[in-house]
């Protein structure tokens, strides 16, 4: 098991959010990118994800870590 700090970073690089979750599997890391993706407001900014040792795990822009996965509630970005 490994603690997880993700930050949340607005374009303006102030930070919009901060959470530390424990994982065993570090593959449920992208599942949670995407989860913040989605729950924050605005268009832009970046994720940063470290381990509990301050190791850079994941750096992605939020645009990129939406378009690599679709919401929960399991809406469609084709045009109807």
């Amino acid at each position: 098991m490994v603690t997880y700090h993700f930050n949340v970073f607005n374009r303006d690089q102030t930070i919009a959010a901060i959470q530390s979750i424990v994982f065993s599997n570090p593959r449920a890391i992208w599942t949670k990118v995407t989860e913040l993706a989605w729950s924050i407001g605005e268009i832009g900014g970046q994720i940063k994800v470290t381990d509990q040792a301050g190791g850079l795990v994941v750096l992605v822009g939020v645009n990129s870590a939406r378009r690599a996965g679709a919401p929960s509630g399991g809406e469609s970005s084709q045009a109807a």
